[in-house]
């Protein structure tokens, strides 16, 4: 595995390098390709990014560390200049480097901007050198600016993305003022003081009436923790006061503070060492940003391949949670046969029926279960925390009579063992996938639940494999076993995960649990509110298990839509009629009413996440989106959430969603709850919006 793991990293990286010209061309300062011009200043140091004439961004310039000590690119006055045509996983055509020479006491530094023709964004990274000798870092900023930068409209409006490292502990993704009100700090509202935050990985800096927006991010995940930290402005002044897009970032967030000290990032060492490489973009919409992100990702790290319908199904936590029985699950496959399959759900999906966590079966009762499941058209899934240890105990034997025990499984972390945590490259945890694999595998199940992830991809004070530093190349090492030792029989679902690296998994829940009140509806739509791209690097964003139980027939309608705008149903309500724990039969008349909507259902076919309608516009306890869209090959479905704040009536101009209503024919179309025919006068849907209650309007074209 080790050796798999590391030809690929080889081949992305001769890919990178690959020339398709040898020519180096005339030494110039500045470059323009397409859209985009790279300038360096002499009497700054410093570069800026210009497209189509207008300033992006000026006075950048590299920071990083080398062991402790912080340099950065300004005090260079040895430089050089090359511009190549190179062959990229994105397609990058042409690349631009600022060579700063090292003296002996700081490293060379090459600064490298990757542009092609015709596209809304250039790329960049920056590279140590050691010139003949060791580079050690755990920071490397490519781009940093304290400059005023104004790039939007001044406009209390703008915003910017926070977007949270993982989806553990129900954290929530931000769109903030780029300024604040010292007295309330966590206010929406503009104020007098410039706001300063920190987004994991990407962020986007955008105008919420005009769309228009800066996306800004890491597209590489095979070493760093990235992040971008920014300072706005106070008020409506609209520029950015201090910016910094660097690799080398830990924090609380990341899950990298143990007993009240946070852990720094893993140093990488070589001759070379190199950032992650870098989005910088300007985009009329930032929502096609945030896309066009996700889509640069999976260039370089393809998705895991997926060419099965729409995933259905039910899972255990949701009403069962640690009561699960065989019996009672058994009866499960028969519930879901009987009283939902056999009146049409999912009728163009495919069903994963999944014991969760606590299933309290044994592995004979495991493969009776799988085989009931495949007995009755549907699939088996089962639960498994790969990289987390719950019984912590040091001295037991690794299941599978490896010879290995507990203890070589674990890493240290501040000098302390942590013992609730694997190493994702030790040979005992090798050993431990190859036996639980195969188990799954003898039992016939099709589809894995794999919980706590963040555990394998925090920073430790070293790994088995020497070469490994940093906790994002450990997961990366773990995750490559265990995806291979999985193979392409077994749809993997990563539930409290990182949101990178992606490519080790079809599916990712897109929030922390929810259940079935408005305010877990609410919350995890706020996830999809700034994270529905993420289906750009997977192939299904998971909204969790949908829970009706006693709750009111808004709240039902609402938790069922969230299934039709990510394009993922699985069920969640106890749905037993035997054994210890049996369901109420109000859950279970709720899931079979509200699971039984067939025009609900044909959205929820669709198996698309749904784009946001704004940004800036936020409702309910969770500071969500409450409108979201999607342009089908024959209709516009627009989804609109009433999170609990009263009725109110509607009037959507269809224009701000890219809706033509003369190209519409009303006529056959609909709220796939209610029935209703819509009423559009002139360009404006007219409607009302019930207390927790959704619509799901579909237009049809003509």
């Amino acid at each position: 595995m080790k050796k798999s793991l590391k030809i690929t990293k080889c081949v992305l990286a001769l890919m990178a390098a690959a020339t398709v010209s040898s020519a180096t061309h005339a030494a110039s300062k500045d470059v323009t390709v397409g859209h985009w011009n790279v300038a360096y200043d002499d009497a700054t140091h410093m570069v800026s990014f210009t497209k189509d004439g207008q300033s992006v961004l000026h006075d950048v310039y590299a920071k990083f560390k080398v062991g402790q000590v912080e340099m950065n690119t300004t005090t260079y006055t040895d430089v050089e200049f090359k511009t190549e045509n190179v062959a990229t996983p994105t397609k990058a055509r042409h690349k631009f480097t600022i060579v700063y020479k090292g003296n002996g006491a700081q490293p060379t530094v090459e600064q490298a901007f990757y542009l092609t023709p015709d596209q809304d964004y250039l790329l960049t990274d920056v590279t140590l050198v050691g010139d003949g000798s060791e580079v050690a870092s755990n920071y490397i900023c490519p781009v940093f600016s304290e400059a005023q930068n104004l790039f939007l409209p001044k406009d209390a409006n703008n915003r910017f993305l926070t977007i949270p490292f993982d989806n553990d502990g129900f954290i929530t993704y931000g769109s903030y003022p780029l300024s604040k009100n010292p007295n309330t700090p966590t206010t929406m509202s503009a104020g007098r003081a410039a706001r300063d935050s920190i987004s994991f990985e990407v962020t986007a800096i955008f105008n919420g009436e005009t769309q228009q927006g800066m996306v800004l991010g890491s597209v590489e995940h095979d070493t760093w923790k990235s992040a971008v930290r920014l300072t706005g402005s106070p008020l409506t002044q609209g520029h950015l006061s201090r910016l910094e897009v660097f690799s080398g970032v830990t924090h609380h967030a990341t899950r990298d503070y143990h007993d009240g000290v946070l852990t720094p990032h893993g140093t990488v060492r070589g001759e070379r060492v190199k950032s992650a490489l870098m989005m910088v973009g300007m985009f009329d919409d930032w929502r096609v940003g945030m896309e066009t992100y996700g889509d640069v990702n999976a260039q370089i790290a393809p998705k895991r391949p997926y060419n099965g319908p729409t995933v259905y199904g039910w899972n255990s936590w949701g009403g069962m949670e640690k009561h699960c029985n065989y019996e009672g699950a058994m009866s499960v496959v028969d519930f879901i046969k009987e009283k939902l399959m056999d009146k049409g759900w999912a009728k163009n999906g495919v069903i994963y029926v999944d014991l969760d966590s606590w299933d309290n079966m044994n592995w004979e009762q495991r493969k009776s279960f799988a085989a009931k499941c495949h007995a009755n058209g549907m699939k088996a899934g089962a639960y498994w925390t790969p990289w987390t240890d719950w019984n912590g105990s040091d001295s037991r034997a690794v299941e599978g009579n490896s010879g290995y025990t507990y203890a070589q499984t674990r890493v240290k972390v501040n000098g302390k063992i942590d013992h609730g945590r694997f190493d994702p490259t030790c040979p005992a945890m090798k050993s431990l996938i190859d036996y639980q694999v195969t188990k799954y595998k003898e039992c016939g199940f099709d589809y894995l639940k794999l919980d706590f992830m963040c555990s394998g991809i925090q920073e430790a004070d070293g790994f088995y494999e020497p070469s490994i530093t940093t906790g994002v190349q450990a997961y990366n090492y773990g995750m490559n076993y265990l995806r291979e030792a999985c193979g392409d029989d077994i749809f993997l679902d990563l539930s409290i995960a990182p949101l990178f690296p992606a490519q080790y998994a079809e599916a990712r829940r897109i929030s922390c649990d929810a259940w079935g009140e408005m305010w877990h509806t609410s919350y995890m739509m706020n996830s999809l509110s700034f994270g529905w791209w993420l289906n750009r690097v997977y192939c299904f964003n998971d909204p969790d298990h949908l829970v009706m139980g006693d709750r009111s027939a808004g709240e039902n309608m609402s938790r069922i839509t969230t299934a039709a705008v990510t394009g993922y149903c699985i069920l969640g309500d106890n749905l037993s009629t035997e054994g210890s724990y049996i369901g109420t039969p109000i859950s279970q008349e709720h899931c079979v009413k509200y699971t039984g909507y067939e025009r609900v259902n044909e959205i929820i076919d669709m198996g698309v996440s749904f784009r946001p309608a704004y940004g800036h516009k936020l409702y309910g306890a969770n500071n969500s989106v409450d409108m979201f869209y999607h342009e089908a090959e024959d209709s516009w479905i627009i989804a609109h959430f009433n999170y609990s704040v009263g009725d109110k009536n509607v009037e959507l101009d269809l224009t701000t969603l890219g809706i033509d209503a003369s190209q519409l024919d009303l006529s056959r179309s609909y709220d796939c709850w209610t029935d209703q025919t819509p009423t559009v006068e002139g360009n404006v849907l007219k409607y009302k919006s019930l207390n927790d209650r959704p619509r799901l309007w579909r237009l049809f074209k003509k």
